[in-house]
């Protein structure tokens, strides 16, 4: 079980901080209002990080207990890579789209005078959709859509390969943190609101934190130093 929750303490840490730094900024300014499903904005902030926790433990148990163990495998045969890679799509949506639903209930909280709102929306598209269309092709071109989902950890064939060095991961190597999930600001830029903005930097903090404390470590087991 060492192994399973190495750095994991780091991880709860950095989950329950940001949790909660978010929550409360979302009930001191942003309480009450228009409700989406029935739900105010504070209450899509509350379902999207319960979302994330279990997103990332999702990650973590699959991840190690297969690297590690052999148990996924040997319980679930070959249907353990395509369940965990059906609960990592369900969890990630879960994750992420309550931006949205965050973003349109707090709309124009951000000011903006005297930069029309427009114009920094239309800067900050063309600045990274390139950049996020790039990373996407790089990812399906070269590095491969299941080798994205964490197939190293289940298929000692992909441990033979080399780090990604072609498309964007020439210029940055951990593209889909840098800049694929600039698009969970999107939504907060569109509807100029301070908490889809706060919130989208909190998942995206929380997703690095996952890289440090859980992929990185196992990288270096499956591909050493």
């Amino acid at each position: 079980m060492k192994k399973i929750f190495a750095y994991q303490i780091y991880h709860l840490l950095a989950y329950l901080l940001l949790g909660a730094v978010l929550y409360l900024y979302a009930g001191a300014y942003f309480s009450g209002g228009d409700l989406f499903l029935g739900i105010s904005a504070a209450g899509w902030i509350l379902f999207s990080w319960i979302a994330a926790g279990i997103f990332q433990t999702w990650i973590l148990l699959f991840w190690r207990l297969e690297l590690f163990y052999g148990k996924v495998s040997a319980r679930l045969g070959r249907a353990g890579f395509p369940v965990f890679r059906a609960g990592f799509i369900v969890l990630a949506l879960s994750t992420f789209l309550p931006l949205l639903p965050i973003s349109f209930l707090t709309e124009n909280t951000i000011l903006l005078v005297p930069v029309p709102e427009s114009a920094l929306q239309l800067v900050f598209v063309l600045g990274t959709a390139p950049l996020i269309l790039w990373a996407f092709y790089s990812v399906i071109r070269y590095f491969g859509v299941n080798r994205a989902f964490g197939a190293d950890h289940f298929f000692p064939e992909y441990r033979t390969r080399t780090l990604e060095k072609r498309g964007t991961f020439k210029y940055i190597p951990n593209t889909m943190y840098t800049i694929v999930l600039l698009l969970l600001y999107y939504p907060g830029v569109f509807y100029t609101s301070a908490l889809g903005l706060a919130a989208a930097l909190a998942h995206h903090t929380f997703v690095w934190t996952h890289y440090f404390c859980t992929e990185k470590p196992d990288m270096k087991e499956i591909y050493g130093k």
